[in-house]
C-alpha cells in the first residue's frame, strides 16, 4: 500500500458530463489515502437494482479530454493582436476556426507555453522582439488577454511547467497564476507557495476521477530560485532524484483517482520520434500509476501509445502521446528549416464507466490542425474539415498553405499511429477515432 498523506489538500473540482463548470471545493485529507466507503441500503428489494430500471445517463457514464500541443506567441502574433485605435491586444481571431472543435469535450487542456508577466515585466532581450510592453522569443511574456481568449475558445486546465516557465523571473511565474485564476482557467506544474505544491488536483467529471500532474525537463537555464524551490516542477536535466520525486507523485496520486493524467515537458527538439530519455521516462510514469502521458516540447507530432500495464494480477490501459507538437506558434515549415511545427493537433482520450464497473480508457481521436497565417492573424485551422471543402471554405489559403494542408491531411494521421498494431477505427465528421476496447 501508498504512504498515507499528512495535511495533504487535495483540490476537486465536480462538473456534470457535458457541461464545463468552475465549482471548486478544497478538502482537507489527514493521515489517510482511503476514500469514504459507499454503503447500500440492504433493505432495498433485489429487483429495485436491476439495469432495466436504471435510465441509460446513469448506467453509462463517459467523459472526454481533449488535449492540445504547445500554446506560443511569437512577435509576429503580438503585433497582429494589436488593435492602435484602441491600444489593446486581442488574440481571439486565433481560435475562431478551431473553438467548435475545443468546446466539444467535458475538458479541454493545453501547454501553456508562455508567460503573463504584465506589461514590461519580462526579461527584454536585444533579439527578444519587444513590442508594446510585451515580449516573443526567446523570453516569452504575452498580453494577458490571450488567457481570457482561451478561456473563451474552450480550454479548461492548461500546464505551466515547460522550458519557458521563468521566461518573466519569479515574479512572471506568480502573476502568470494570478491571470489564469481571473480568467476561470485552472493550471498544473507551476506555484506560489509550498502549499500549493503539495496540493493535488483532482477533478471529477460525471462520477469519473481525475488526478493532473505536469513536469518540465527544465527552465532554459534560468534557475528556480534556491529560496522559492515550488515555483515549477522541473527534472533538473533529468536529475534522478527529481524523476524519483515526480514519481513518488504518481504514486501518491494514483490510489485516489481513476485516472492519474501527466503532462511532461521533454525530448529533443524537432525530432518526429521520442528518444531514450522519453522512452525511459514513460515507462516509469506508467509503472508509478499515470495512465495517460501527455507529452511537449519537441514542437513537431511525435506517435502515439496504447499500452497495456500489469498492476499486480490486474492490467489496465495506459495511452502515451509523446508530443502533441504546436498547437499555435509562429513556426513555420520552409525549405531552410524543413520541421512541421506549423502542425499539431486535437488528441481526444474516451472513458466510460459502466454502473459500478471501474472506468475504462474506452477509445482515442485525433483531428489534425495546422496554423494559418494572414494580416490579421495566425490562426489555427482544423486540417480535415478544411481540406475536404477547398471549394466551399471562406478561409483564404496561400498555394504554399494549401500545399502544407494536403501535408497533414495525407500524413498527420498515419505519423501519429505509426507505434500502434492492428488497429481499427473509423472517420466521421473529420475526426479519427479509434476504440480500445473492441
Amino acid at each position: 500500500m501508498k504512504k498515507s498523506i499528512v495535511l495533504l489538500g487535495i483540490i476537486l473540482i465536480l462538473s456534470g458530463c457535458s457541461n464545463k463548470t468552475d465549482s471548486i471545493q478544497t478538502i482537507q485529507l489527514t493521515n489517510t489515502t482511503t476514500p469514504q466507503s459507499i454503503v447500500f441500503n440492504k433493505d432495498v428489494e433485489e429487483e429495485d437494482l436491476s439495469f432495466d430500471r436504471i435510465p441509460d445517463s446513469e448506467l453509462i457514464k463517459e467523459v472526454t479530454i481533449s488535449a492540445v500541443g504547445d500554446i506560443m506567441v511569437h512577435q509576429w502574433q503580438i503585433t497582429r493582436a494589436y488593435n492602435e485605435k484602441t491600444d489593446e491586444f486581442d488574440f481571439s481571431d486565433a481560435f475562431k476556426h478551431i473553438a467548435p472543435y475545443l468546446q466539444r469535450a467535458d475538458l479541454t487542456v493545453g501547454n501553456l507555453e508562455t508567460t503573463f508577466g504584465g506589461k514590461d515585466n519580462g526579461i527584454r532581450m536585444a533579439n527578444s522582439f519587444y513590442f508594446r510592453g510585451y515580449t516573443g522569443y526567446p523570453c516569452f511574456n504575452t498580453p494577458e488577454i490571450l488567457a481570457y481568449n482561451l478561456k473563451d475558445a474552450g480550454f479548461d486546465l492548461l500546464s505551466t511547467a515547460n522550458n519557458h516557465s521563468l521566461d518573466s523571473r519569479a515574479i512572471g511565474v506568480i502573476n502568470t497564476l494570478d491571470f489564469l485564476d481571473d480568467a476561470g482557467l485552472e493550471y498544473v506544474g507551476t506555484h506560489r507557495n509550498q502549499e500549493e505544491k503539495e496540493t493535488i488536483k483532482i477533478k471529477e467529471i460525471n462520477d469519473i476521477t481525475f488526478g493532473f500532474g505536469a513536469y518540465t525537463y527544465g527552465t532554459n537555464g534560468l534557475v528556480v530560485p534556491a529560496d522559492r524551490p515550488y515555483l515549477v516542477n522541473t527534472l533538473d536535466m533529468y536529475n534522478p532524484v527529481k524523476i524519483a520525486q515526480m514519481i513518488e507523485d504518481i504514486k501518491v496520486m494514483s490510489p485516489l483517482v481513476d485516472f492519474v493524467v501527466v503532462f511532461i515537458h521533454f525530448g529533443n527538439e524537432y525530432f518526429d520520434h521520442p528518444n531514450d530519455h522519453q522512452r525511459r521516462i514513460v515507462d516509469q510514469l506508467f509503472e508509478a500509476g499515470a495512465d495517460v502521458i501527455l507529452g511537449s516540447h519537441p514542437h513537431v507530432l511525435q506517435p502515439i501509445e496504447i499500452r497495456q500495464i500489469k498492476d499486480g494480477e490486474e492490467e489496465r490501459t495506459g495511452v502515451v502521446i509523446y508530443s502533441l507538437g504546436n498547437f499555435i506558434s509562429s513556426q513555420r515549415y520552409s525549405t531552410n528549416r524543413p520541421k512541421d511545427t506549423d502542425i499539431g493537433m486535437i488528441f481526444d482520450i474516451h472513458f466510460e464507466k459502466i454502473y459500478n464497473d471501474k472506468p475504462t480508457i474506452s477509445g482515442i481521436s485525433i483531428i489534425p490542425t495546422m496554423t494559418h497565417w494572414n494580416s490579421e492573424a495566425v490562426s489555427v485551422i482544423p486540417v480535415n474539415e478544411v481540406y475536404e471543402n477547398l471549394d466551399a471554405t471562406d478561409i483564404k489559403l496561400s498555394n504554399f498553405e494549401r500545399e502544407r494542408l494536403k501535408y497533414s491531411y495525407t500524413n498527420s494521421f498515419k505519423h501519429l499511429i505509426s507505434y500502434l498494431n492492428d488497429i481499427t477505427y473509423h472517420y466521421e465528421d473529420y475526426i479519427y477515432t479509434i476504440n480500445i476496447n473492441e
